[in-house]
């Protein structure tokens, strides 16, 4: 895709990601280009493989009917409500049905279940992951296909201070903005990513941005956390 061998580059960010033995892998969306069944096997055998506790979010290039009966298995989850420590991660369902772009939008249920489970953790650090960012990216275009009823989510996260970080997938890029005192985060993809809007891509050299990567979160009981993005450079 666009130069770049994502079956390669997927293992060998796994492969990156094993090595800091995490206690959890969390997929935030766009886990396959066109939601084929054939890719969401790949991909399941691939995370089952590292024995890692992993669960997933559909984006808008997915199929959450052909997630929901393949990505499962002795390490993955379709689980939407996991522990972590005293923490708890809630995973928001941002898919929207035929999109005109590729935006993303969370429905009343969805909004409810957040409410809902925020008020009974209300004890226990939150973190909260989602396809579509909830926060501007600085890119245009991207956006556009942002999550449509942001407004509607962040009006429930107001109202909960244990709620510590919001991080999502969907924008290939790294990057932080904190909205309400809250931090929220973008990461890199695992195959191609979106220039950042203070970067032009320079023909024939590799930069830092254009490589593959991830995001690690090191999480503490009192509510304290820190993060950061490993870059892949698989291609050199």
């Amino acid at each position: 895709m666009r130069g770049v061998k994502t079956d390669a580059s997927f293992q060998a960010v796994l492969a990156a990601v094993q090595q800091f033995k995490p206690d959890r892998l969390i997929l935030t969306g766009d886990l396959a280009h066109h939601g084929e069944a054939i890719s969401y096997e790949r991909l399941r055998d691939l995370v089952e493989a590292t024995q890692i506790p992993s669960y997933w979010l559909p984006g808008n290039h997915d199929d959450p009917e052909l997630m929901a009966g393949i990505l499962q298995g002795d390490y993955l989850s379709p689980d939407k409500n996991v522990a972590l420590g005293n923490w708890k991660l809630l995973l928001l369902d941002s898919f929207l049905e035929n999109p005109e772009y590729g935006e993303g939008f969370l429905d009343t249920a969805q909004l409810a279940w957040l409410a809902e489970r925020l008020e009974h953790h209300q004890n226990s650090p939150v973190a909260i992951a989602i396809h579509h960012h909830v926060v501007p990216a600085g890119v245009d275009w991207l956006d556009q296909i942002d999550m449509t009823n942001r407004a509607e989510f962040w009006q429930i996260v107001q109202h909960h201070p244990q709620v510590k970080t919001v991080f999502f997938g969907h924008v290939h890029l790294e990057y932080s903005v904190t909205q309400g005192g809250i931090p929220c985060f973008g990461t890199p993809s695992t195959c191609t990513q979106v220039t950042p809007p203070d970067q032009e891509p320079i023909e024939g050299d590799r930069q830092l941005w254009e490589q593959p990567g991830f995001r690690l979160f090191e999480l503490h009981d009192d509510g304290r956390f820190q993060t950061k993005v490993q870059r892949i450079p698989w291609f050199a």
